[in-house]
């Protein structure tokens, strides 16, 4: 029996298994980091949000009320910027996109702790949807990185596939799709035993690997650029 490779060499970058899962155990540690330090909101799960929204407003609770609401407009706004960016930027818009989530982890992590909860999860949420409209893809079918309820309906229909028609490629797809989540219930239980140590600061191993992933996107932006170069040079000679 053939070995399953679950990677693929031809996707870009940004679509590879590694940066997915990477991505999802950040995802998961940020959901669990919000909930854990932040008043029990999701910074990524907005249909959580949404459902605790409701509640508060049936028990005329209007301050949890505008507490669930402005990470959800947070969220929304990423989102309609992010559609924007991806119209007009080039191929840098993943370095913009990772500087950006570097840069509101780190002032999040040096907060005072007088910082108004829905500032932080309103941050969080808006960075957590960049994340969500830019990388939506894994070896080219679609998926997230910041929930995985969507996932999880991928996965079992892939799988599904697999045993009733036997195509090794839903297989391949549908267990992607598990490892996906299987890193993002490891990225919560992280998040959940580094605020146990180390408190708000402990966001900041989420800046650590969004850098990995940079300093990835760089060096694969570099050697396709050193490719073209050397393909116009033999083109021109």
């Amino acid at each position: 029996m053939s070995m399953i490779h679950l990677t693929d060499k031809n996707s870009p970058l940004h679509e590879k298994l590694e940066i997915g899962l990477l991505l999802a155990v950040v995802g998961g540690f940020l959901d669990a980091y919000s909930f854990l330090c932040y008043g029990g909101v999701f910074a990524n799960a907005q249909t959580g949000n949404m459902v605790l929204l409701g509640v508060s407003l049936i028990n005329a609770d209007y301050i949890n009320f505008f507490h669930y609401l402005i990470p959800i407009i947070a969220f929304s706004f990423g989102i309609l910027m992010t559609e924007y960016l991806l119209k007009y930027l080039s191929g840098s818009f993943y370095i913009w996109v990772l500087i950006t989530e570097i840069i509101i982890l780190f002032i999040i992590a040096f907060l005072p702790d007088n910082t108004p909860q829905v500032v932080v999860t309103a941050a969080i949420s808006f960075m957590c949807s960049i994340q969500i409209g830019s990388f939506r893809k894994i070896c080219g079918a679609p998926y997230t990185s910041t929930m995985c309820t969507g996932n999880l309906r991928s996965a079992m229909g892939s799988l599904f596939l697999a045993i009733s028609n036997k195509d090794s490629h839903s297989l391949i797809q549908g267990l992607r799709y598990l490892s996906i989540i299987l890193f993002f219930c490891i990225g919560a239980a992280i998040g959940a035993i580094c605020v146990n140590w180390w408190g708000k600061i402990s966001v900041l191993l989420c800046c650590l690997l969004f850098s990995i992933l940079l300093l990835l996107i760089i060096r694969d932006l570099i050697y396709i650029k050193r490719k073209q170069q050397q393909l116009s040079d033999a083109i021109n000679k």
